[in-house]
């Protein structure tokens, strides 16, 4: 698609989202890492809008990286959230050339989607951060998957008049794809678009499971954080759904290896994880139940359910809610049967106990 739309201001914000433990203490974390005199909490930037979360990230500046796209070198502030529920999310901020066309911004999304640089870059600040962390930090996890993300901010443009234009004027979903040289197909191009979102003349927000275009003409970064959060809950989803998978791993090569036995509490430990596990996972899905309520903008919530449909939050609370009820249901049979077997032998102990004391009365009378 041929289009004269060019960014005059603008930004590439690049995530990478980690899970670092399974809770942060954020008061202590705050006093190991913002410095004193500054709250370093997070909240959204416009006027009577609630917190995302009944209780906010810690947010702060980690310092600046040297990017290198297209051959030419950029400056990338990085930036930090710590996320209670034991996530770190870290963004790495490139300013857009003014006057960048449209189709050099498709080529650059191609770079930032086949470029090395931000994982590794940001796996350095997760470590140190995380050891920075690590006294407020519940059961530090090595979890070394990652959610990464990619959103164009953009405030001003060039070759259209208001930002609903571009959906017609520029090649969104060419951006969102980081396709450059594939020509896409309207079908595609009709699904991207159809997830468009507005709450003004002066702002877009278009958002994809891997990226999201947002052209906010105020420059507030409110829908940008909504997206990070939704990020964090993904990754989050992600890990339980993994945990399950390695803790039904384990019953099944427990029970293929050996038989349920009295004095074995294999099975038990593993039942009882399972159990801690469950109500973890329960809490942490009423977290998000409420974390979406506490979105006190009614388009902010929009823009969180959006989200939630890219990254899929049904089908990966289907998943783990199916490997939670197959756990809950093989480690109760395992408990039963082992439950059973103690019962066999409680049985056994009290008839040799009164075998015991017949036998030598018995003896006694024959004497």
């Amino acid at each position: 698609m041929e289009t004269n739309i060019c960014v005059e201001q603008g930004q590439v914000l690049v995530y990478r989202v980690f899970d670092i433990g399974g809770e942060i203490d954020l008061a202590a974390a705050q006093k190991l890492i913002i410095p004193p005199g500054q709250t370093g909490r997070f909240r959204l930037a416009g006027e009577n809008r609630s917190f995302i979360m009944k209780e906010p990230p810690i947010a702060f500046t980690v310092g600046e990286e040297k990017i290198t796209l297209a051959g030419e070198t950029r400056p990338a502030v990085v930036s930090a959230k710590i996320w209670g529920y034991g996530v770190l999310s870290l963004t790495f901020h490139i300013a857009i050339p003014p006057g960048t066309k449209w189709a050099a911004l498709v080529k650059l999304a191609r770079e930032i989607e086949d470029s090395a640089q931000f994982t590794e870059l940001a796996i350095v600040r997760r470590n140190a951060i995380a050891e920075q962390l690590k006294t407020a930090l519940k059961n530090p996890s090595k979890w070394d998957t990652f959610e990464d993300y990619t959103t164009w901010f953009i405030e001003k443009f060039s070759g259209a008049a208001m930002p609903e234009e571009l959906l017609a004027a520029a090649d969104i979903p060419a951006l969102l794809l980081a396709e450059p040289k594939e020509r896409l197909s309207h079908n595609t191009k009709r699904f991207i678009l159809e997830t468009a979102l507005q709450y003004s003349d002066g702002d877009l927000a278009v958002i994809d499971w891997n990226s999201a275009l947002l052209v906010e003409q105020d420059g507030q970064r409110d829908t940008a954080d909504v997206i990070e959060f939704s990020l964090t809950h993904l990754l989050e989803m992600r890990y339980y759904d993994e945990l399950l998978e390695r803790r039904l791993t384990d019953l099944y090569d427990a029970m293929e290896g050996h038989k349920p036995g009295l004095l074995s509490n294999r099975y038990t430990q593993i039942a009882e994880d399972a159990s801690r596990k469950y109500i973890e996972f329960s809490e942490f899905l009423s977290r998000l139940d409420n974390s979406l309520k506490s979105v006190g903008d009614i388009y902010l919530a929009t823009v969180f359910r959006a989200a939630a449909r890219e990254f899929r939050f049904r089908d990966w609370r289907a998943s783990t809610a199916r490997k939670m009820e197959t756990l809950a249901r093989i480690s109760e049979m395992v408990q039963v049967e082992i439950n059973t077997r103690r019962s066999h032998w409680l049985e056994i102990v009290v008839i040799i106990l009164i075998a015991i004391e017949i036998v030598p009365m018995f003896a006694n009378m024959a004497h």
